[in-house]
C-alpha cells in the first residue's frame, strides 16, 4: 500500500482532516454523511487522480449506508487533507 495512503487514512481516524465547504454542500445535496466519508477514505478503493494544478487529488469510492456507491475528491494538502468534493457517480468529477 502506497504511503500517502496510509498517512491519509491515518489522518481520518485521527480527525485530522478538512472538509471544505464545497463538499459540506454537496454531502447535503446527495445525502452523504461525515460517516459515509471516513469509511469511503479508510476502506474505500483508489479509483483515480486528478492532477491539474495546486495539490494532488486522489479519488475514492464506496458505498453508503444504504449501499449506493458514491466517490469522494480529497486534496493531499499540508498539514491536514481536504474532502474537496463528493459525488454519486464519475460523471460529476468536473464538480
Amino acid at each position: 500500500m502506497p504511503e500517502w495512503v496510509v498517512l491519509l487514512r491515518k489522518a481520518i481516524r485521527d480527525s485530522k482532516y478538512i472538509i471544505s465547504d464545497h463538499a459540506l454542500q454537496r454531502m447535503g445535496q446527495r445525502g452523504i454523511t461525515i460517516e459515509d466519508i471516513e469509511r469511503c477514505v479508510i476502506e474505500g478503493e483508489v479509483v483515480g487522480k486528478q492532477d491539474h494544478g495546486g495539490d494532488v487529488k486522489w479519488v475514492l469510492r464506496e458505498r453508503d449506508e444504504e449501499g449506493e456507491i458514491f466517490f469522494a475528491v480529497v486534496a493531499l494538502s499540508r498539514p491536514s487533507p481536504v474532502i474537496v468534493t463528493v459525488m454519486r457517480n464519475r460523471d460529476d468529477f468536473s464538480d
